[in-house]
């Protein structure tokens, strides 16, 4: 009994340490988002899409996709250091709570210029991967358009999922509409 106890563990730890964990965020239709940045680093990867002929200096609206591999924090823990960070970046606009647990938690917040730093609005959720944890942040420049469109980008920053596969080949969705952490 001990030997099928301890190779079904192994097995499952080896079989966690090959798995792909992608996240999958559908835009609006009719609306052409691209990767305008990636980079990935030790155990952090960091991807950046923005519309269709915007780049990652120049944008009116973005989303920002970073993922922390192997941090044990709880999401909402972890949101309260990223929103420290954001605090020291542009004070001006506080964080609102919209949804806040142990691995899912979500914000949303205006800003006004600070130093050289553009004034936006934005949702930034953080959520519990497999392998640790992804901020999703959802930013437009525009208040007046991220005002009229809210329950849009609410719903699409909510529904952006994790899904964890053994193989690669289980990837069948378009490539500007998923991330590989």
């Amino acid at each position: 009994m001990k030997k099928v106890l301890l190779f079904s563990i192994l097995v499952l730890t080896t079989l966690s340490v090959f798995a792909y964990e992608t996240i999958i965020i559908h835009f609006p239709d009719g609306e052409l988002w691209e990767p305008a940045y990636y980079k990935k680093r030790g155990n952090q990867a960091l991807l950046q899409y923005v519309p269709g002929g915007e780049t990652s200096n120049i944008w009116t609206r973005s989303i920002v996709v970073h993922s922390y591999n192997e941090n044990e924090s709880p999401a909402t823990y972890f949101a309260q250091r990223e929103i420290r960070k954001m605090l020291r970046i542009n004070p001006n606009g506080k964080y609102k709570t919209i949804k806040s647990t142990e691995n899912d938690a979500m914000f949303t917040r205006c800003t006004e210029p600070y130093n050289e730093v553009t004034p936006h609005c934005e949702f930034l959720r953080i959520t519990r991967a497999h392998g640790g944890i992804v901020t999703i942040q959802y930013m437009n420049r525009d208040k007046k358009d991220f005002e009229n469109n809210y329950t849009l980008w609410f719903e699409v920053i909510k529904d952006a999922r994790l899904m964890n596969s053994y193989y690669r080949s289980e990837r069948t969705f378009d490539k500007s509409m998923y991330f590989e952490l």
